[in-house]
């Protein structure tokens, strides 16, 4: 697969919530050393001209997904609560697009694309490849890039600023996903497909 640079490009960042970070309620592994590379690669993008855009779980407090409702996992990104907050310093600019998930109290509310109208936006900016990175690998991650995949968008998962809950799943969900279409690219890899070649000048 070979990306144009004229296609214009989506990141999407996957659940960087305070929930999903070290000291939250369902904390991923090593989230702390992805928030500064994160927020510098967000902040090379929107020079790109990419567009940026955050998933937030943003769950109902009975949200079958909650042990309290008999489901897997502890309370976790109700909304409005302080656990739903993104983890500073990722903080949205006012064009970059914010889409709330896993908000009805049944589905698991996985992928960004999931009931939230992030596809018809993309679309409506012309974007044509996303790049997606964030918490956490083996679900939220997985479950927005092959959604991108089965959207039609060129996907791309940078494999240096995703964190799992289960660290050792990550090669197997990054195989996984490539068989399915994906790339799989380190950060700086992707913003480099951003940029247009140089012409090359005779003198």
């Amino acid at each position: 697969m070979t990306f144009s640079a004229s296609s214009k490009a989506a990141l999407i960042v996957v659940d960087v919530q305070r929930d999903f970070c070290e000291g939250g309620a369902l904390a991923a592994t090593d989230t702390l050393s992805l928030l500064q590379p994160l927020r510098e690669c967000i902040e090379a993008a929107r020079r790109a001209n990419a567009v940026i855009v955050y998933t937030k779980d943003w769950h109902p407090a009975d949200h079958n997904s909650f042990q309290t409702s008999g489901g897997p996992w502890p309370v976790h990104c109700a909304a409005e609560t302080p656990g739903a907050e993104l983890m500073p310093p990722l903080l949205p600019a006012p064009d970059d697009i914010v889409v709330h998930k896993g908000v009805e109290r049944h589905g698991a509310g996985y992928s960004g694309f999931e009931l939230t109208g992030l596809e018809r936006h993309l679309r409506s900016l012309q974007v044509t490849r996303v790049a997606v990175c964030g918490i956490a690998t083996e679900y939220c991650v997985h479950a927005t890039a092959l959604d991108g995949l089965q959207s039609g968008f060129e996907t791309v998962v940078l494999r240096d600023l995703i964190r799992a809950v289960q660290p050792a799943e990550t090669s197997r969900v990054l195989q996984e996903l490539e068989q399915e279409g994906a790339r799989t690219l380190t950060s700086a890899e992707w913003l480099e497909s951003l940029t247009p070649p140089k012409l090359q000048t005779n003198h």
